[in-house]
């Protein structure tokens, strides 16, 4: 659902420059995070939504700390400042350096 809301945003323009989707990707990043410790790093390729979101999703210990995860990605997408670089990594460059996900390269 998630993909299919940033798709929904690049179309009217909300969400600025390129996105490289993850829909239909999934396997790989839950896949590969859910082998992971909490304390472990991260990094990725130009398809990056789905590493960030697998590991925000278990990491999250509550609901609320899970919709959290997901609206800073959201708002890193749409180059808010609540987002989890601020604003200034939007899709390409996403990253939640304080939990372990160094970002995409």
């Amino acid at each position: 659902m998630f993909e299919q809301q940033v798709y929904d945003l690049l179309g009217p323009n909300i969400i600025k420059g390129a996105s490289h989707l993850y829909a239909g990707e999934e396997a790989v990043s839950v896949g590969s995070i859910s082998a992971l410790r909490d304390d472990d790093l991260i990094t990725s390729t130009h398809r990056g939504h789905g590493h960030c979101h697998a590991r925000g999703a278990s990491i999250a210990k509550t609901e609320e700390a899970s919709q959290e995860h997901l609206n800073k990605m959201m708002a890193e997408l749409c180059g808010r400042e609540t987002g989890y670089c601020l604003g200034r990594g939007g899709s390409m460059h996403i990253a939640d350096v304080e939990r372990g996900n160094l970002g995409t390269g």
